[in-house]
Parts: structure tokens; C-alpha cells; sequence
């Protein structure tokens, strides 16, 4: 059953039995945890056994300060620590974890010379305060705070609750109380939950935004480009928008042209052409015609800028 399978395969699946193990020393998962199995740590875990430590992973309970290097060790931290029982308090047992300080430094600074700190921390249960106690090495960061401030729930302190149990009516009171900020933070928890669900699909607040950006940007870019046909102001008043009946008013409005005057001033641009000592040349009028002409045409365009 077991020939094609692996030996860790095996010793994962209890299909292994090591030599050295017979039905006398108890079941196989009992057999391998003592050897250390089963662990990270393999046979380290339980070297120093015989006695009665046993290598772990502890977690920092709160946070601390090393009192070698200073450092803030913060709620969480683990570190590998020798687990030992040292004494009873009552019928539980009180247990003590001893680590060593990770944090680097310079070796005169050291506890051994080494490039690392290697303080000796040490904590023991505290089961009658239900709490840790802290023996080697390190000490408490107090952290003091108001659960006002955080919006927490007000914990009741032993004065209060002592004072509970001996008055009635202050029980009914700071029940009554309590059940009063209740219902409000509940109603506040209710409100900021609508808020939170009006503000739930951000793809269509998004879109309303966006158009709103466009349709904002596209009247900006038709009033610059208004203000820039327009060009600057001749007048040092600003005039009124135009208006419909303006731009009626405009369109009946008529320009005619004074022919007589172009033909005066064509006259008399040709007889400014035509040479004073008379003709001196065949090609002297039709110089004149020319320059009559192109004076004309000029003047007609002008007049078609100003009145067209």
C-alpha cells in the first residue's frame, strides 16, 4: 500500500512507524510530538526537555520598552522563547517565557558583545490579576487614553460597579443612562449607514461628476472663444449682450453705395497720373487707366469691408 509513497509522504499520512517505536509508549502522534515533530522548529523545539523547557513562538501580550537599548517592542511581536513552569497559584499552573532581545546595536551596547542586543526578556503569567507580569529586562509602556475621545464603550471601573451593587437607584440611573446613548448611537449608526449607501455606487457618482466637468468646460471654451472674436473693447464701458431685437434692427439697416463719388475720385486720380509737361511717351494714359483702375478696385473693397 505504501511502496510508491514517499517516507515524508508516509510520516505525514501515520503510514511511517520508526524503529525505535513500540505500542508500550503510547499512540504515534504522541511518540513524534515528543521527539519534537510536527514543528517548526524540529528537534530544537524540545532539546532542552528533559529540563522542562520547551522552545515555542511567543507573542509580545502588550507593548513594552527593552531597558538595555531602549527599543519599543509593540503588541504583536513575536519571538522564539523558552516555555517553562515555575510555580501554582491555586490550581493553575504559572508559566514563564524567557527571549532574547533582537534589536541591532554596537557591541559595547550589547549584553554579550554581539552585534545584537540580546537582552534577556522574561515574563511570567499573572493569573491573579489576569494579567502579565513582567520579571527581566523589560517594563510597560503605559498608554493612558479616553474612551471619549476613541468613541469606545465606556467600561465600568470596580469604584462604580461596587457602588452599583450597594445603590439601586445609582443603578437604575446609569442604567437608564446607558440605554439613553445607546438608542442615540444606534439612530448615528443608522444615518451614517444611509450616508454609506447613497454613497455605495461611486461608477454613477462618478459619471454625474464627469458630465457635469464636461458640460462646465464646454461653456468656458465657448466664452473664451466669444471673448476672443470679439476682441478688445473700443469703448471704456462695457456693452450689453446683444438681444434678438437687436440683431433685427441690424438686418433691416441698409448700406448704399455712392458710385458718383468713386467715379470723382477716379477722375481725379487720373488726372494726377497724366504727366504736367503733356505726352511723353504712347504708354503714358494707359499707365494712367492702370493706376485709375487699381484705385477704384481699392476703394471699392474698402468700402465693402466697411458696408458689406
Amino acid at each position: 500500500m505504501t511502496k510508491d509513497i514517499s517516507l515524508k509522504a508516509a510520516c505525514a499520512d501515520s503510514f511511517y512507524y520508526p524503529q525505535e517505536w513500540a505500542p508500550s509508549r503510547g499512540s504515534l502522534d504522541q511518540f513524534q510530538r515528543r521527539k519534537g515533530f510536527e514543528h517548526h522548529f524540529g528537534q530544537q523545539r524540545t532539546k532542552n526537555l528533559h529540563k522542562g523547557v520547551l522552545q515555542i513562538r511567543f507573542e509580545m501580550p502588550f507593548k513594552v520598552r527593552c531597558l538595555r537599548c531602549g527599543l519599543y517592542i509593540g503588541q504583536g511581536t513575536r519571538y522564539d522563547a523558552d516555555k517553562k513552569k515555575v510555580g501554582m497559584y491555586h490550581s493553575t499552573p504559572l508559566y514563564e517565557f524567557a527571549m532574547r532581545c533582537g534589536n541591532i546595536v554596537a557591541p559595547e551596547e550589547s549584553a554579550d558583545g554581539s552585534a545584537h542586543c540580546n537582552q534577556r526578556l522574561v515574563i511570567r503569567t499573572d493569573p491573579q490579576n489576569d494579567d502579565y507580569a513582567l520579571e527581566e529586562g523589560l517594563v510597560r509602556k503605559v498608554e493612558s487614553w479616553d474612551n471619549k475621545d476613541s468613541e469606545t464603550i465606556e467600561l465600568v471601573d470596580p469604584e462604580t460597579r461596587r457602588q452599583m451593587s450597594l445603590d439601586p437607584m445609582f443603578k437604575a440611573e446609569k442604567t437608564i443612562r446607558d440605554k439613553q446613548r445607546e438608542k442615540s448611537e444606534k439612530e448615528r449608526l443608522a444615518d451614517l449607514q444611509d450616508l454609506q449607501d447613497e454613497r455605495e455606487d461611486a461608477y454613477s457618482l462618478n459619471c454625474i461628476l464627469r458630465r457635469a466637468n464636461r458640460t462646465r468646460r464646454k461653456e468656458e471654451k465657448a466664452k473664451e472663444e466669444e471673448e476672443r472674436l470679439r476682441g478688445k473693447p473700443n469703448f471704456g464701458l462695457s456693452l450689453e449682450p446683444a438681444t434678438e431685437d437687436d440683431r433685427k434692427e441690424a438686418k433691416d439697416v441698409k448700406f448704399w453705395t455712392d458710385h458718383d463719388k468713386i467715379d470723382i475720385a477716379s477722375r481725379r486720380s487720373k488726372v494726377l497720373a497724366r504727366p504736367v509737361l503733356g505726352k511723353r511717351g504712347a504708354k503714358a494714359p494707359d499707365i494712367a487707366e492702370i493706376v485709375s483702375k487699381r484705385r477704384r478696385l481699392e476703394q471699392h473693397a474698402r468700402m465693402a469691408r466697411v458696408f458689406g
